[in-house]
């Protein structure tokens, strides 16, 4: 059963972040005597602002992923927990959705079908099929272009919602005014990150499908904004984007012109560069064999990603070789080239941290010193760029590796607004990889009541909680609110420094075929 620690405990954090952020306690605080909350946390009080984080997600493409304050996110998870039934019971009645969300108790607690890529695969294959031709969908800026409004269009029926808009009893309207109220009253966009967002995703997009099959169209399927289709011919196909643009507009949503297209059968249906990649065979034994599979393999990886720029191509390369074990007479080879696939691309950066724990922890001698320039090398370049997900990585693994931060990139670092980033550079110096001369005047700015509130949030809570930054006055700027007060004296954080001294290389779960890494 859903619960409301389960959620905040496993489902509010981006997975995305270092292994270091986490809610655990959290959760576990609040879900532990509701009754003893400050009045906030179940009043709702006054607006606030998600923290946001620039996160590289596929190839060039960047996503901002958004980190809820913990005062609405209690309030929306515990909606979430009453009305589970009502809500899931929407999501199922879509026909075509791969991604109808369920509850488990690990690791996240909202997640889509199992097994959910495999699926995909079989399905594309069942419609494709019965068709001639294939209409591929993607919704335009999906998750931060969704019209709040619209989740009661979608629970209740858009002539009811309108006619009810002004009632706050009525189910969408209040799980409308939850989500605009982390979010500064805004009503466009929700935040990627929180499990929730899923959830509120798939009861939109399900009533969607609901039109969809109304006017006859059932062969296809959908993993959360993508489409795909299966049509007898080049005009049915034109008309089923038609009649899906049309559907989708009445939920103030449209459609990717560069992501939506048709194309005639037949067509592979899995990536060629991930099946090649996947089908690589490396010699246990052998060192000379080993060598030559190894550099056909990084240059295969390489021909593929300047061949496919806006796939993750190298992100999957590097998670592919969890499963072999490189002789140490290749290690320096393997090095350099994992360290390559981080300058090219640096959303490679935690599997490739992963990697050389993994053989740091087998005994394998680290070439720290060249580690440190290209890790400092990603630092500068995407320090001026705001690219908060690439300078989080290469901090994290800094700090990993117990590695130092050069002073030019700590000064830029220590102007930049994003909360991760700031965390992680203030753990840094905590742990004597930055430089004392280091100014963090900018991050100091943050240390008040006011931004406990708003979109750093997460810096203005977790530097004081740990003593990192002092308050602007005398005052403690966190024991001055009665809320964030209750989360400091119950031993709440959101950063957890000592993972850093023991963390263990995990195997990451390689995609299935289909999977867009």
């Amino acid at each position: 059963m859903p619960t409301i620690n389960g959620i905040i405990a496993r489902g509010y954090l981006p997975k995305e972040l270092p292994p270091a952020f986490t809610s655990e306690i959290c959760g576990s605080v609040l879900s532990n005597n509701p009754s003893a909350l400050p009045n906030g946390f179940t009043s709702g009080g006054q607006p606030t602002k998600n923290t946001e984080h620039n996160l590289l997600h596929r190839g060039s493409l960047r996503r901002r992923l958004g980190i809820p304050n913990p005062i609405h996110f209690f309030r929306l998870a515990s909606f979430v927990v009453d009305n589970w039934d009502l809500l899931t019971n929407i999501t199922a009645e879509s026909h075509i959705s791969l991604s109808t969300p369920f509850w488990q108790e690990s690791p996240r607690a909202i997640d889509s079908t199992p097994n959910i890529f495999e699926e995909r695969n079989n399905r594309s294959a069942h419609i494709r099929s019965k068709s001639r031709y294939v209409l591929k969908a993607d919704i335009n800026q999906f998750y931060h272009s969704i019209y709040t409004h619209s989740i009661s269009w979608a629970i209740h029926g858009k002539s009811i919602a309108k006619e009810r808009k002004d009632d706050r009893t009525l189910l969408g309207n209040a799980l409308d005014r939850l989500v605009r109220a982390s979010q500064d009253g805004q009503s466009i966009g929700i935040p990627i990150g929180p499990d929730t967002s899923l959830l509120i995703a798939e009861i939109i997009l399900s009533a969607n499908d609901v039109e969809l099959r109304k006017k006859g169209i059932k062969n296809a399927f959908r993993v959360i904004d993508d489409y795909e289709f299966g049509c007898e011919s080049l005009s049915e196909a034109e008309s089923t984007r038609e009649t899906l643009q049309e559907v989708l507009y009445g939920y103030q949503l449209t459609l990717n012109s560069d992501k939506t297209y048709i194309i005639e059968l037949p067509v592979a249906i899995e990536s060629l560069p991930i099946s090649q990649l996947r089908g690589h065979q490396f010699s246990p034994d052998n060192e000379l064999r080993q060598r030559n599979e190894i550099m056909h393999y990084f240059d295969q990886a390489f021909a593929f990603a300047l061949q496919y720029p806006d796939d993750a191509i190298l992100k999957y390369g590097v998670s592919r070789l969890c499963g072999i074990e490189v002789l140490e007479a290749h290690w320096r080879l393997f090095q350099d080239l994992l360290l390559q696939c981080v300058i090219v691309d640096p959303s490679t950066l935690e599997f490739v941290l992963n990697q050389l724990v993994r053989y740091r922890d087998n005994g394998y001698s680290l070439d720290l010193d060249h580690i440190r320039e290209v890790f400092n090398m990603v630092i500068r370049r995407h320090t001026s760029l705001g690219h908060g997900s690439e300078v989080a990585w290469a901090l994290w693994g800094l700090i990993v590796l117990g590695v130092s931060i050069s002073d030019d990139n700590a000064s830029r670092v220590a102007c930049m607004n994003d909360s991760i980033v700031a965390i992680l550079m203030l753990d840094a110096k905590a742990k004597g990889l930055v430089s004392s001369s280091i100014d963090f005047n900018h991050f100091e700015s943050y240390m008040t009541t006011t931004e406990l509130y708003g979109d750093q949030w997460l810096l203005a809570y977790e530097a004081n909680a740990k003593g990192w930054l002092p308050s602007p006055n005398s005052r403690d700027h966190v024991d001055q609110d009665t809320c964030f007060a209750f989360l400091k004296r119950a031993g709440v954080y959101f950063y957890d420094a000592s993972v850093s001294g023991h963390i263990e290389y995990k195997p990451p779960k390689l995609p299935a075929e289909g999977e867009e890494y």
